[in-house]
């Protein structure tokens, strides 16, 4: 009996840590909207281009960027001379064809009338790549 309570004890205790860590997200820094005709609109009112980014839930490197990229103040600082759109892969497949999104993370730099201007169809490792990828006119 002995050996099924370390078992069961082990299992548990892997469990409650796993659960753990996939729930503790730090709070994102960047002002995501999720209306594109909308942040286009605020764009063009702003003299701004939009930031559009396709993400999903089952995309890793996404999550990835969620947790440790745009966390970062200096990341959310440099989005400031954005309107960044953060759209759902799988609930936009309109806007996934118009923009031939072929892998994800996918960013694009758009101009207010919603035609893009630079791409980045991979995610990035870090901040530092992130802001200097935003910083590049």
């Amino acid at each position: 009996m002995r050996p099924m309570i370390v078992i069961a004890t082990v299992f548990f205790g892997v469990m409650g840590v796993v659960a753990a860590s996939k729930f503790y997200t730090p709070a994102e820094r960047v002002p995501w909207r999720s209306d594109l005709p909308a942040a286009l609109a605020e764009a063009r009112a702003a003299n701004k281009p939009v930031l559009l980014y396709f993400t999903a839930e089952w995309c890793g490197p996404c999550q990835y960027m969620r947790r440790n990229v745009f966390t970062d103040a200096g990341v959310a600082k440099a989005m400031d001379a954005y309107v960044p759109v953060r759209v759902d892969h799988d609930a936009r497949q309109d806007l996934v064809f118009k923009y031939r999104v072929e892998g994800m993370p996918w960013f694009g730099v758009l101009d207010p009338d919603g035609r893009p201007v630079r791409l980045l169809d991979h995610g990035v490792e870090t901040p530092r790549e992130m802001i200097a990828w935003l910083e590049t006119r």
